[in-house]
């Protein structure tokens, strides 16, 4: 029987632009007081990124900043350093930016809003891993091939020779397990995983991270699944499947905006499913939608039409119109990107 070669594995430390890393160690060994910026809504990479960052930079020396427009979703509070987490610059005092998750401004929501000019003059170094970023830094290490943004920060730990600690190896970690859903998912690869050992071999604990992420929910958040489920439609034969969430059903069931996180990965999992959408409406005239899919269907390219944007898999848009006339606009668009096929 003929043996399949397989080809030899780039170590870790050799895996990112050399020039790329060199130009962002100009930034930071300088730098002494440093802000970490996560995107608004964050999850489980963009939290782990800022903090997992935060700690390495610490051990050089640095003061380090972590801030999020947005208050960390009660299911990362057990995240090492999540109580110096800043929703605002303050002062502006920083001799560097470090945009983690996200490679737009606007996507820091009103961190950039409030703080838009000292952000456009200040010294940015973005670190992302979406397939539709385009840098807003003076130095942008885009990896499309890392699995997480913390993944990233793991090539980039081990190339520039950065320390690691046990604290910051659980933030990473967390970021891995959140974007691959426990290892799951189609971007996971044998250098995902090599990242997650260099984590674990320092102190990080897999179980910390996923038993609240993905095992213990509020009571609250399993009423809120379960009414996502039962308002359901679908479309193509099966294939498509949407559904919503409004403010009335968030205080029906006593379910916070953050316990939403869960409810679409839920609907592109239903047996049949190519895509699956979820609609949310907690704001007037405004509809965020989320979006995760199955080959052949890009959730990118579909969000990006909309003015959003993400990965192949997964990919979000903010459609400014109020959920009924968001609805039938974006289902429209899912079914002539999967073909009509027959109506359930």
């Amino acid at each position: 029987m003929s043996q399949q070669t397989v080809p030899t594995a780039t170590p870790l430390d050799q895996q990112l632009n050399p020039e790329l890393v060199q130009n962002a160690m100009a930034l930071i060994e300088p730098a002494q007081r440093i802000a970490l910026l996560a995107h608004e809504h964050p999850d489980g990479d963009a939290l782990g990124s800022i903090l997992g960052f935060s700690h390495i930079l610490s051990l050089l020396g640095k003061e380090c900043v972590p801030v999020c427009a947005d208050p960390a979703p009660r299911a990362f509070h057990f995240l090492p350093g999540i109580e110096k987490l800043q929703t605002t610059l303050g002062d502006e005092q920083f001799d560097l930016v470090i945009a983690l998750d996200a490679g737009e401004f606007y996507r820091y929501g009103a961190i950039y809003e409030r703080h838009s000019a000292f952000l456009e003059r200040a010294r940015v170094l973005n670190l992302d891993h979406h397939l539709t970023s385009s840098g807003c830094g003076q130095v942008n290490i885009i990896d499309v091939a890392s699995a997480a943004t913390a993944e990233l920060l793991v090539l980039f730990q081990q190339q520039a020779g950065l320390p690691l600690n046990t604290d910051a190896a659980q933030c990473l970690l967390t970021g891995i397990i959140t974007d691959t859903g426990s290892f799951q998912y189609s971007n996971v690869t044998a250098r995902t995983l090599e990242a997650a050992a260099v984590l674990l071999n320092a102190g990080a604990v897999p179980e910390v991270s996923v038993k609240p992420i993905f095992r213990t929910h509020p009571l609250a958040q399993k009423r809120l699944e379960a009414e996502v489920i039962a308002k359901a439609q679908v479309a193509c034969g099966g294939r498509l499947v949407w559904s919503y969430i409004s403010k009335d059903m968030l205080e029906q069931t006593g379910a916070t905006t953050e316990m939403d996180s869960g409810c679409v990965g839920m609907l592109r999992d239903i047996e049949g499913v190519q895509v699956g959408a979820l609609f949310k409406g907690y704001e007037e005239g405004e509809t965020r939608l989320s979006l995760r899919t199955y080959e052949p269907v890009n959730a990118a390219d579909i969000c990006m039409r909309l003015g959003g944007g993400g990965h192949a898999r997964a990919a979000g848009a903010t459609i400014y119109k109020p959920l009924e006339e968001a609805i039938p606009e974006v289902v429209a668009l899912l079914k002539e990107a999967i073909g009509e096929g027959d109506d359930e």
